[in-house]
This record gives structure tokens, C-alpha cells and sequence, in this order.
């Protein structure tokens, strides 16, 4: 689990890690909640003006209402308490028969806090207009009742009634005042339950932005990582946000601003030095009328394959150093009209047919990069076959041809500049080994792939996997 954790992005890590804290912080407030107030009760003096009046219930809990006849609880949960019968009597100032209590068989209904014991409650004669009992209370009808033994040691004056209850009083038209109690764990820990939801959910918005102003910067920092990393004269990252990210987008900033400049002055200089090349190579070729007509076929041939290798490098050169561009395209055409010019050379390619292939690149260097690949198949397999069908976000295009292959462990290595697949350096047998070098370049600056890979009935594929763009 922890090694999964580990894999996720930057912000789905920070997001999930805010969402446990959040959790985490309002369970902990929750469970304080529970634990303080499981059930607050109802006052005696609360219970006993709701019956002996007309006012509404304040607590949602509380059910109110009037009845023809008196409530009839479920006796296999509810068990009638004589002795709260008769408080309530003595408290509304009524005989115990117009009274009624029910109270659950497990949840007590007492719960008072403890206490000394106390004399017999001063009766709230002010409000209900009830004497107060002389005396010690009369001893209940239930008193081997456990719950009301201890309501008799513990009872106070306006001690809360905890639990699920059933009480009604008998009114003078003879319609009858019932008050249930259903507030009870389950609605209770139903109302947080909700209450932790809701602030879940008004907190998800927060945690979410918060997650992505984190990751952002490393999402800025990756992108800009990798387009550094296939092609030169990148822009430069923004220098903004906090501090931290700020100084690291000046650090990246420079540090390609340096290799954008080592790579430059390299091609300039691999350029000068093909340049000045051509200068004795025409010295050469004049001195050549010196030489026997068969020595000077041979030195001239040489002069002139060492001309197209100048002219192959400085091209590979002037393609590593171009800014690639964005522009909208048929692939599906560039590919035909590629395949038609090498046809109309009398070469032996053939491409299947499909729907268009829309994308953005650069046509100019998918050009030359699909030219290059079907170059290939045609030297090493004397024909060549290419197919471009859609995957993914993007478009597969495979070149295959009818040659010996290649050995697999050379696979990465022909993608090298100046390595080639046929050992010998004669170009008419394969060039000077810049082709899929400029292949490889030009499908990276695309954010594509390209690997080669042998055919089970003969020859060598090349797939290339290049994306749409078009967002």
C-alpha cells in the first residue's frame, strides 16, 4: 500500500493526504461531540410544561402531539415506570390515573448527574401551580425497579430524562398530551454522520486547490524538462510563485540557457570545420588532371562521396538546431505524397489506404523523417510497405521491408548518430548512418516514440508513434 502511495503523482499524494487530515480532524471532533452529548435529555420541568400546555416542541427530537386515546407503546420494548407516573402526577398537579410513563427496557431512562441525595424536589408551584409534597417522596410502586433506585438516590430538581420515553396527561376536554422522545444514538450519530459530509464536502474545493497549486510547479518543471530535452531554444519557464519555485525556475532557466548554448557553438563548430572541408576537397579536384585516368576516376569518386557526407552532416546539423514547428496537417497525405515521389523513381513502395490522420508538427521534418525510414527499407529490403492507423492520442505508423533484419541488441544503438547497421562504409550499401538518427530527433521533438524491431515472417519495422497535438 505504502509503495503504491509512493507511485502516485504529487497531487494526488497532497490531495489525499489533506483529505485523511481533514477526515482525521473532523472525526476527532466528532468523537468529542459524541462523547459530551450522546443524549442531553429533556428537563422534568421542560416535560412537564409541554403536557400541561399548548407550546411547540423546540428539539426536533421531541414528537408532540394530541390523541383521542392514550398511547399503548410496544410492550416488548416499552415498560411503564409507575413512580415517574406519579411525579409527573404530583408535578401537574393531576391524579396518576389521567398519567401516563413508558420508558425502553435497555436504555435507562434516568441518567442524572451525581449527586448527594437530595430532599424531595420543591415543586414548581409558580409555574404549574402544584403544591409542594410534604415529606420524604413516597416510596414507588416500582421501587425494585434497578433504574428507579437510582433515580431516587441521584434525583435533583429538573434532572434530564435520557433515553427513548412515551409520556401523556390526560387533558380537560378529555383528549389526550403526548410527548415522545426519539432522540436516540443512531439519529444522533445519523446527524454528525451528515454533518461530517458536509464539511468533507465544503472542504473538497479547498483541498483540491490547494493540491494543485502544489503539483503545478513540478508539472511546469517536467514539461519544460522534457521539451528541453528534444528540442533546443525551449521557452523559458516563468519565474513566478513562491519563492522556493521562483528561485528553481531561474536555476532551470539558466541551466538551459548553458546547454542551449553548448549545443549551438558545437553545431557551429562541427559546421566550420565541414565548411572549411570543401576548400581543399576543390583544391583536390583541380589537381586531379595530374593523374591517370583510371587513379583519377577513383580519387574523384572519393572526393565526391566525401562531399555528400559534408553535405549529409552539415543538413543533420542545421535539423538538430531547428526549432521545430506547430502547424496543422494530414499525416495520412504526407505520407502518400512521400511514398508517390519515391514511386515516381521507380522505387517499390506501397502505403495503405485510410482516413485522414489530423495532427499538429512540422511537415517539413515529418517529411524527411517518413522519406528517411522508407530510404532505409529500400536499401537493406528492396521495397518497402507502410501502414498508418490510430492509437490512442495519437498515430502508429509502421515501415516494413523484406530485409535481413537487424540484431536486436543493436536496436538503440542505430538510433546513434553516425553508427550504422551495415558494416562496411561504402555509401551505396547504407550511407553514413545520420538517417534514423534524424528519425529518432525529429519524433522526440514530436513527443512521440521510434523503435525497430525484427518481423516474425522477415524483415525489419520500424514503428513510429507520434501524437495528435491538437490541444
Amino acid at each position: 500500500m505504502t509503495t503504491r502511495l509512493r507511485r502516485l503523482p504529487l497531487f494526488a499524494r497532497t490531495f489525499l493526504l489533506l483529505l485523511a487530515a481533514l477526515a482525521v480532524a473532523h472525526a476527532i471532533g466528532m468523537a468529542v461531540l459524541l462523547y459530551h452529548h450522546p443524549d442531553d435529555g429533556i428537563a422534568f420541568s421542560e416535560l412537564t410544561a409541554l403536557l400541561s400546555s399548548r407550546m411547540p416542541a423546540t428539539d426536533p427530537d421531541l414528537k408532540v402531539y394530541d390523541a383521542a386515546q392514550p398511547p399503548t407503546p410496544d410492550p416488548a420494548r416499552y415498560r411503564a415506570s409507575p413512580f415517574v407516573r406519579d411525579l409527573l402526577g404530583q408535578w401537574l398537579g393531576s391524579d396518576a390515573q389521567h398519567v401516563r410513563f413508558y420508558h425502553l427496557v435497555r436504555p435507562q431512562p434516568f441518567s442524572p448527574a451525581p449527586r448527594e441525595p437530595a430532599g424531595p424536589p420543591p415543586m414548581a408551584g409558580a409555574g404549574l401551580g402544584v403544591p409542594p409534597m410534604d415529606g420524604a417522596a413516597r416510596p414507588p410502586e416500582d421501587a425494585g425497579d434497578p433504574a428507579a433506585q437510582r433515580f431516587m438516590l441521584a434525583w435533583r430538581p429538573d434532572a434530564p430524562l435520557r433515553g427513548d420515553f412515551v409520556a401523556a396527561f390526560k387533558q380537560a376536554d378529555g383528549r389526550w398530551r403526548v410527548v415522545e422522545n426519539t432522540r436516540n444514538r443512531a439519529s444522533f450519530v445519523a446527524r454528525l454522520a451528515t454533518l461530517f459530509l458536509a464539511g468533507m464536502l465544503g472542504l473538497l474545493p479547498l483541498a483540491w486547490w490547494f493540491s494543485r497549486a502544489l503539483a503545478a510547479p513540478i508539472r511546469q518543471f517536467t514539461r519544460a524538462a522534457d521539451r528541453m530535452g528534444r528540442e533546443t531554444g525551449a521557452p523559458a519557464l516563468p519565474v513566478t510563485g513562491p519563492s522556493e519555485f521562483a528561485s528553481a525556475a531561474a536555476a532551470f532557466n539558466a541551466m538551459q540557457a548553458r546547454l542551449d548554448r553548448l549545443l549551438q557553438e558545437r553545431g557551429e563548430m562541427a559546421g566550420a570545420i565541414a565548411h572549411d572541408l570543401r576548400t581543399p576537397l576543390a583544391r583536390l579536384a583541380f589537381r586531379l588532371d595530374a593523374l591517370p585516368a583510371e587513379s583519377r576516376a577513383k580519387a574523384s569518386a572519393d572526393i565526391a562521396e566525401m562531399s555528400q557526407m559534408i553535405d549529409a552532416t552539415l543538413a543533420f546539423i542545421h535539423d538538430q538546431n531547428r526549432r521545430v514547428l506547430r502547424e496543422p496537417l494530414d499525416l495520412r497525405l504526407l505520407v502518400e505524397s512521400v511514398v508517390d515521389s519515391l514511386r515516381d523513381m521507380g522505387h517499390d513502395v506501397r502505403a495503405d489506404a485510410g482516413p485522414p490522420a489530423p495532427m499538429r508538427g512540422d511537415p517539413v521534418s515529418l517529411r524527411r523523417m517518413v522519406a528517411n525510414l522508407a530510404e532505409n527499407a529500400l536499401k537493406y529490403g528492396h521495397r518497402a510497405r507502410i501502414a498508418l492507423a490510430a492509437e490512442g492520442d495519437g498515430y502508429r505508423l509502421d515501415v516494413d521491408d523484406e530485409g535481413p533484419g537487424i540484431d536486436p541488441a543493436q536496436a538503440e544503438q542505430l538510433f546513434v548518430a553516425f553508427v550504422r547497421g551495415e558494416a562496411s562504409r561504402n555509401r551505396s550499401t547504407g550511407g553514413i548512418g545520420l538517417g534514423l538518427a534524424s528519425v529518432k530527433h525529429t519524433v522526440l521533438a514530436h513527443g512521440g516514440q521510434v523503435q525497430l524491431s525484427n518481423r516474425s515472417e522477415g524483415g525489419l519495422r520500424a514503428s513510429v508513434y507520434l501524437p495528435r497535438g491538437l490541444d
